[in-house]
């Protein structure tokens, strides 16, 4: 496929657009002799006048017209597909269940936004991981898998392992059935963060309790909601130790007992190979496992030694 010379084509759009090679050059910031020239070029790669020359300024010829029109839309795609380029350069976007988004990314926004103004992220919030990895709709996605799914086309990497531990509102250790032991978890509601596990039965198994029920209480679709609950004095549940950090560092939420189980639970990144050197995949990366690692760190378990 021959091209005419574009350079030379996007001066005739602008010289039909003034019909006067004085103002394209203006807009142009070339010389009136330049645009003059790069008319003759076009016209001599058609073989055929495009411009008729009068007194009061210029004309189009009927090849003229016939050329504009298309020159003009083509060269407003190509703008088009420029700017959406650009903007996909600029524009972050991050696929991640509710329950991180609220608890790893949004307290920390600010801070994203404040060391990287040159980003502007997106969050797709979904419960259920898309299978093939759905690159017309994001650039990386948080992905909690019981082991790493290997696709030859996606780097995944595991950014934090599953230790989950009891917490309930404050107002329930000293209240009408205290809890000192994890045996007193038999005189309050149980608060599932998934459908379909087995998470309190471990956990009561770990603890070596007996007596309680591990299939009692309510179930929710979403950790979110189950740590919204326990806030509300509604019952105990368990949870991912870095998304309560900030909530036992307020008081908002007390760990009443120290078991941890751990699961071969994870939660992973997952973006194509083709995006893991683009500075904004890097920069997101890096900074959340930064976000993580802080977390870990302060956590109480890290205080308590474990």
């Amino acid at each position: 496929m021959k091209l005419p010379p574009l350079n030379a084509l996007r001066v005739f759009v602008v010289a039909a657009e003034h019909l006067s090679f004085t103002r394209a050059a203006a807009a142009l910031s070339l010389t009136q002799g330049a645009v003059s020239r790069h008319v003759q070029t076009l016209e001599e790669y058609y073989g055929a006048t495009l411009f008729t020359r009068q007194a009061r300024g210029l004309s189009l010829t009927a090849e003229g017209e016939a050329l504009i029109k298309p020159a003009r839309e083509a060269f407003q795609l190509l703008n088009e597909a420029s700017e959406a380029l650009r903007l996909r350069q600029s524009d972050l976007r991050v696929r991640m269940p509710p329950t991180p988004a609220m608890r790893w990314v949004l307290p920390n926004l600010p801070d994203f936004q404040t060391r990287y103004p040159e980003y502007t992220l997106h969050l797709v919030t979904q419960l259920i991981h898309d299978k093939p990895f759905n690159r017309a709709e994001y650039d990386l996605a948080v992905v909690g898998m019981a082991r790493a799914e290997v696709a030859p086309d996606l780097r995944t990497e595991c950014i934090c392992r599953e230790k989950l531990i009891p917490v309930c509102s404050p107002a329930l250790l000293n209240g009408k059935h205290p809890l000192n032991t994890p045996g007193d978890l038999r005189h309050h509601t149980l608060l599932h963060p998934w459908r379909d596990q087995d998470t309190w039965k471990r956990w009561l198994k770990l603890a070596g309790v007996n007596g309680v029920n591990p299939e009692s209480g309510v179930t929710f679709d979403a950790s979110e909601y189950a740590l919204h609950a326990a806030v509300a004095g509604m019952g105990v549940t368990l949870a991912q130790v870095s998304m309560v950090t900030q909530d036992l560092d307020s008081g908002r939420l007390v760990m009443p007992f120290d078991t941890v189980l751990e699961t071969e639970w994870s939660y992973y990144l997952v973006y194509p190979h083709e995006l893991a050197e683009l500075p904004k995949v890097k920069v997101f990366r890096d900074w959340l496992v930064a976000i993580l690692a802080k977390s870990e760190a302060s956590s109480w378990l890290a205080r308590r030694g474990y």
